[in-house]
């Protein structure tokens, strides 16, 4: 849950609402309001990515992203198109 409360956390440290964040992430507010209340557990990478950058937090911050990435539940976009090449 700390993951939760460090979106939450920073988001009003930003003075923005929910609705905010989600204009400027380009992340609908209802998946935001999810996330924060605990009732996603598992958003995606591309989701928490656009998050963590709208608030300028690094991706290491959030800990279910590395636990996921490990299993092979949560793929970087980038990293994938990286190894094609």
């Amino acid at each position: 849950m700390e993951n939760i409360n460090i979106i939450r956390v920073k988001r009003v440290r930003k003075g923005w609402t929910q609705l905010e964040l989600a204009e400027v992430s380009g992340v609908p507010q209802c998946t935001i309001s999810q996330i924060e209340r605990g009732s996603r557990r598992y958003p995606t990478y591309d989701t928490i990515r656009k998050i963590a950058k709208a608030l300028d937090l690094p991706l290491e911050n959030f800990s279910f992203i590395q636990d996921h990435n490990e299993k092979g539940a949560v793929k970087d976009e980038d990293s994938e198109a990286t190894g094609i090449l």
